[in-house]
């Protein structure tokens, strides 16, 4: 038996421990056997005739589960055998494997048979004075140990049907743990998922409330320069030459020159009071299953690349703000086609559906260029206000970072096989969704 357990030990009284004589140290374990398998599909790997012939006789008085026995001589016979019942959809149960085999050492025999077994539970047979060997073969992967000698039918249906449970119960654990990985994984996904929405909210407040300051005497000044270049523009209409001293025509000049640029740049900066009220206000607009490929179609069509731009568009649909996605696209593909200016500029843009690693199915949008790459460090990139392209503001690729993240979905910067920049998207794909609706 498990020489981890303390009843084997011959000088061990459990009496003295108070424990409950009347009572089958195995009932309370193999209570739950009760579901185990009837019969029970057990591999016999055991070259010896006389034990083989031994084992089954024993097996032939075994009920409550039955056994089913199969014997084969060999490792490689007995492998053979387990991958055979695999490749079938019926694995033994169990594998009873000797440790000394015509072709294998009994250092490597059990290690051999637990690799090819699988989720299948192996019990190591031993020769009396082999215990050094039985705790070798437990090491290597074995889930018990029987000595040959001491062998009888209800030892080894006890042995058997233990080492069966405990492999159901390891194998609800694993699943357990991996669900409960999964389910970690995903919460830890989702706080950093809140966290990231709330900087986000954070920030479109302050946008909005510095645009809503700046909008209003921005526009008086605007007005006021635009008055002033139309005013000198009849003043020089008015006067002949003759009446405008060269002073004063000079004057004049440079007035409405400096006017024009301040209505030029006034303009320029109610531009990027827009943008910032556009990034403030987030997502607005109806939720619906949006084709993800034909937003991006959209998008393009929205922008002049001027590049070669190759296309790799899986129909994948995402519930979202079909005119946010675009918007999102359309500022990610503004950023490719500045990197792409040049005479060899290219572009690619790819949708898929892909898994992500919680199990949960996803779409999957990038883009990327042959450009010169980032010119700063991707989290540095993705922040507002940042930008390396002179005369930009810098708010396209947090922009389209929002909408990902208010779609419950990530943006990533990497480097394309290109030779540029990526922007990969993944948003999650939900199990219910409708038809989609073509983008505004």
């Amino acid at each position: 038996m498990d020489p981890t357990f303390p009843h084997d030990d011959p000088g061990f009284d459990p009496a003295a421990m108070g424990a409950d004589l009347s009572a089958d140290p195995f009932t309370s374990e193999v209570e739950v056997v009760a579901q185990s398998p009837d019969p029970l599909r057990v591999l016999l790997i055991e070259d010896d005739p006389d034990h083989a012939a031994l084992v089954e006789a024993y097996v032939a008085g075994v009920s409550d589960p039955a056994i089913e026995l199969t014997h084969e001589g060999t490792v490689e016979a007995g492998t053979a055998t387990i991958r055979e019942a695999q490749d079938g959809g019926d694995p033994f149960h169990a594998i009873l494997t000797d440790q000394q085999l015509p072709d294998s050492a009994y250092f490597e025999t059990v290690g051999r048979v637990v690799a090819a077994a699988g989720a299948s539970p192996v019990v190591a047979l031993t020769s009396l004075g082999e215990m050094d060997l039985a705790l070798d073969a437990v090491r290597a992967g074995a889930s018990d140990y029987l000595v040959k000698a001491e062998l009888t039918p209800e030892l080894l249906r006890r042995t058997l049907r233990y080492a069966v449970e405990r492999a159901q119960r390891d194998e609800a654990l694993r699943e357990t743990n991996d669900a409960l990985r999964r389910t970690l994984r995903h919460a830890r996904q989702m706080q950093a998922q809140i966290v990231e929405q709330e900087k986000l909210a954070g920030l479109g407040r302050l946008l909005s409330g510095v645009a809503h300051e700046i909008r209003n005497p921005l526009g008086l000044v605007v007005n006021s320069a635009e008055a002033i270049v139309s005013e000198a523009s009849e003043l020089r209409d008015t006067l002949t030459t003759a009446e405008l001293p060269a002073a004063a025509r000079e004057i004049l000049d440079s007035v409405d020159r400096l006017a024009a640029s301040i209505a030029r740049n006034g303009r320029r900066v109610d531009t990027t009071v827009r943008s910032m009220y556009t990034h403030a206000s987030g997502v607005e607009g109806r939720t619906q299953t949006t084709n993800l490929s034909e937003a991006a179609r959209v998008a393009l069509a929205q922008v002049d690349p001027g590049a070669e731009v190759e296309l790799d568009l899986d129909d994948v649909s995402v519930r979202g703000v079909g005119s946010a996605l675009v918007r999102m696209i359309v500022n990610v593909l503004e950023n490719a086609v500045h990197a792409s200016s040049g005479p060899d500029g290219r572009i690619r843009i790819t949708t898929r559906s892909i898994v992500q690693p919680d199990g949960r199915p996803a779409a999957e949008l990038t883009v990327e260029d042959a450009g010169p790459g980032w010119g700063l460090e991707p989290d540095h990139a993705l922040r507002p206000f940042v930008s390396t392209w002179s005369g930009h503001l810098g708010l396209g690729l947090s922009m389209a970072r929002t909408i990902a993240v208010s779609h419950e979905g990530h943006l990533h910067l990497g480097t394309s096989d290109l030779g540029g920049a990526l922007v990969r998207v993944t948003m999650p794909i939900d199990d219910d969704l409708g038809e989609a609706e073509p983008p505004a």
